[in-house]
């Protein structure tokens, strides 16, 4: 076997090992087979490609590619390899949902009955795609419907044995009144925020701005929040004075529940506001480094299109790989558009 042949199916097999891993390092293997389904979206917030597909938390597969349909920006269609051996039937949803608080997104595939046989989704079939929004990701309609009716059951029922104890009390009576303010005011309050969840699916860049714009506004209202605290302070007091064993068993349970929820409230403002700090100081991990650190996001770009020239010029040029060692010497170009 002549010198020049040997080079050239070393370069060849350098080649497809180098395609190969830089595959695999993406989770793709090229060689297994795969199962390959579409999906259609009209939003795609905080997807990528190897973003995991996952049935009941099991990953399955990975999001190979996404494009527009027909040029339409309204229409996404996004391709999904699942693994060898995984059948779905046709009928199957593919939700798009929120993987945390912080961002990203993953797709979980949702069916009744299992299938076999032509029942299955075949390979390049199309299947259903549904957008989740934050708050549809981790808890349904009707849980959470149960979970209000049950709040405000609680709190309606506390309001009404305070006032019928205590309606002889004048400085009680303002003090419960100033409560059901409050109370109405949080409603509504939750009522804006569920509706702002519902139509947003924030990826990481989102997501922080929205925390600085909530931070924005705290602190434009810091003398609102510190009378609504006065107020409820006046409230606690005005309780502590109260003789509890006038009061019947019920009400002396409905008033330490009270006071271990406001606790509650009071510590779950304290972590928020620890997390928030952190962030904003710069913590530990990648989301911090790309926020606050400039060189490390710079030489991440860079070296992501130096990658991609390496890959245009093995395309462009096959021949100038196969002469590595030979005499004749092919000059670098820079592919077109760069």
């Amino acid at each position: 076997m002549r010198k020049e042949t040997k080079i050239g199916l070393f370069a060849i097999i350098t080649i497809a090992l180098a395609i190969w891993g830089y595959k695999y390092l993406r989770g793709f293997n090229v060689l297994a087979s795969s199962t390959t389904l579409y999906s259609v979206y009209e939003r795609v917030d905080g997807l990528r490609v190897s973003t995991p597909v996952r049935i009941n938390g099991l990953q399955v597969g990975l999001v190979a590619d996404f494009g527009q349909v027909d040029g339409d920006l309204n229409k996404i269609k996004v391709t999904l390899n699942l693994n060898k051996g995984i059948s779905v039937p046709k009928n199957t949803s593919a939700e798009l949902v929120s993987a945390s608080l912080m961002g990203g997104s993953e797709v979980h595939l949702v069916y009744t009955d299992n299938c076999s046989g032509a029942d299955c989704a075949q390979d390049g079939d199309y299947i259903e795609g549904v957008t989740k929004s934050l708050l549809g990701s981790f808890t349904t309609p009707e849980e959470m419907k149960v979970y209000m009716d049950v709040l405000s059951k609680g709190l309606n029922s506390v309001i009404d044995t305070l006032n019928e104890r205590l309606s002889q009390s004048g400085e009680l009576n303002n003090s419960i009144a100033d409560a059901k303010a409050i109370l109405a005011n949080l409603n509504a309050a939750t009522g804006k925020i569920d509706r702002l969840m519902a139509g947003s699916s924030a990826s990481i860049e989102g997501s922080l701005k929205n925390v600085e714009s909530i931070t924005g506004n705290l602190k434009d209202n810091n003398e609102k929040i510190t009378t609504i605290l006065a107020n409820v302070e006046k409230l606690s007091n005005d309780l502590g004075k109260v003789n509890m064993n006038e009061l019947s068993k019920d009400v002396q349970g409905t008033m330490k529940q009270l006071q271990t929820t406001l606790a509650s409230s009071d510590q779950a403002i304290n972590d928020l506001g620890v997390l928030l700090k952190n962030l904003n100081e710069g913590g530990e991990g990648a989301v911090a480094m790309l926020l606050h650190d400039k060189e490390f996001a710079d030489n991440l770009q860079l070296t992501v299109k130096n990658i991609d020239l390496l890959l245009e010029d093995l395309r462009l040029h096959p021949e100038r790989y196969r002469r590595i060692l030979s005499k004749k010497k092919m000059p670098y170009e820079t592919p077109a558009g760069n």
